[in-house]
């Protein structure tokens, strides 16, 4: 008998490779996709993004666990492909929905100089996206796509197609070295939707579409790599770096683009609880306002788990943030007429010390989980704002039943106080709310709403947006499409 439980001992150790690591941390793992017929499919998919990331593989986050120590989320397949906290299988789904759009602020004024509204446009969107988790031996693949296509009856203005990507890959290439990657592209004219959502969840993104002053094209591309080395079961340290660039299609608006670099060092103190140190250097380019910036970010971190499914992190320090932007002067006639021109050129610069962090609370149910993030740090803009401090704020609820509901909640504060720039504070509130349900044979009963509420501190500008869809989506699964 103790012979037979020592083989099942190792038998396990083989199936499970990422023991050593830390498996207990492991988000749970769960099917949510049929098997038979569509093994061939996942497989075909799977290999396809294994390429696609291989050829990225200059890229971004991913996530093979927590090995660092619950609460510390790597910056790989992390929370890419999840699911109310649950790694699922792939998993696609497509469908078509009636859609109504209020209020939506276009870059362009009237003849009077005032902005232009468009209110009330309805149409059909057409959209479609896959989301899930593949695993192998020593490596793992997190997707989550949506695109969609969007047609209004009553005006063909904002008629177009929106995507958003993000894929994460994670591979263990020897038992002390970890290297994780992310991608995250996407071409976005709304700010609100399914679509927007799908970029707003990724935590290490530069770009908010909830950020977006205006509903105008912008795309987006951003790029990470970190490799991190276990040096002992208490001790790992975590070196990478990221690039981005935004390009906005509305003349006026600045694009931007920018890359960091990270250095960290963890500690286990215990088996639930885990603190270290990070520094982080971030530049920033807005060539439309010709001004360019500089952060360094000093952050102590601290990491537990109170509970196996209830974990905190929290990450606080200080950022020094050094902006040069260009200026250019208007002279008194005399002086004018002394230097032979009316104006001068110069440049500014501007040096700003304030506190930063993050902070994320999560709490993981067997059907579904609630999680509560903050963020205060160095931000490239959104376009009409340069480089400044964003406060970032949100929170989001899944529900997933055991048959056929998935439903969501989610909601936000975005605030961006531009620096060595007098244009006031920009601040956004936002609230999401949907569901999807089984009606059978694979078709799912799909409704959401959302809202976004934006203003300027510094003038009467305001404007609640909000988006109405509901439509029916067809996905096989044993499982309810899970959308939140």
């Amino acid at each position: 008998m103790g012979i037979d439980r020592i083989s099942a001992k190792r038998q396990t150790q083989r199936d499970c490779p990422f023991q050593s690591i830390g498996r207990e941390n492991l988000p749970l793992y769960r099917n949510l996709t049929p098997s038979g017929g569509y093994k061939f499919l996942k497989r075909v998919l799977g290999a396809a993004l294994l390429v696609a990331t291989a050829a990225a593989a200059l890229a971004q986050d991913a996530n093979l666990g927590s090995y660092q120590g619950p609460g510390i989320s790597s910056p790989g397949v992390g929370d890419v492909g999840t699911r109310g906290g649950e790694q699922v299988n792939l998993r696609y789904y497509a469908g078509v929905s009636g859609i109504l759009d209020s209020n939506l602020q276009p870059f362009i004024t009237d003849a009077k100089g005032n902005l232009i509204r468009i209110h009330n446009l309805y149409g059909v969107d057409i959209s479609g996206g896959v989301y899930g988790v593949r695993s192998w031996r020593h490596s793992q693949l997190g997707l989550d796509y949506v695109g969609s296509y969007h047609r209004y009856i009553n005006q063909d203005v904002y008629n177009g197609s929106d995507q958003s990507l993000n894929l994460g890959y994670t591979i263990q290439t020897s038992r002390r070295l970890t290297f994780d990657f992310r991608e995250s592209a996407g071409t976005i004219s709304v700010g609100t939707g399914l679509v927007s959502t799908g970029t707003s969840n990724d935590p290490n993104s530069s770009f908010a579409p909830t950020a977006l002053l205006f509903d105008t094209r912008t795309t987006y591309v951003q790029t990470s790599a970190f490799a991190t080395y276990t040096q002992s079961a208490r001790m790992s340290y975590t070196i990478g770096g990221s690039a981005f660039l935004q390009d906005r299609k509305s003349q006026g608006l600045s694009n931007s683009w920018g890359y960091d670099f990270t250095g960290s060092a963890q500690r286990r103190m215990t088996k639930s609880t885990t603190v270290g140190g990070s520094y982080t250097y971030s530049h920033f380019e807005l060539p439309g306002f010709v001004s360019r910036s500089d952060s360094h970010s000093f952050h102590g971190t601290y990491a537990t788990a109170f509970t196996r499914y209830l974990t905190l992190s929290l990450e606080a320090g200080a950022t020094v943030t050094e902006v040069e932007s260009p200026f250019s002067l208007t002279l008194d006639p005399t002086l004018a007429a002394l230097f032979g021109h009316p104006t001068i050129q110069g440049t500014t610069f501007f040096r700003t010390v304030y506190p930063s962090g993050r902070a994320a609370l999560r709490r993981y149910f067997h059907n579904g989980s609630v999680g509560l993030t903050y963020f205060r740090g160095a931000n490239s803009g959104n376009g009409a704002y340069g480089s400044g401090r964003l406060d970032n704020g949100a929170f989001t609820i899944s529900y997933t039943g055991v048959r056929k509901l998935n439903a969501g909640l989610e909601g936000g504060y975005y605030s961006l106080s531009s620096i060595g720039q007098s244009t006031g504070k920009y601040s956004t509130y936002s609230a999401a709310a949907g569901f999807t349900y089984l009606l059978g044979r694979d078709i799912h009963l799909s409704a959401r709403y959302d809202v976004h509420d934006q203003q300027i501190d510094l003038s009467n500008f305001r404007r609640t947006s909000s988006r109405v869809a509901i439509g029916l989506l067809f996905s096989p699964g044993n499982r309810p499409l899970a959308l939140w």
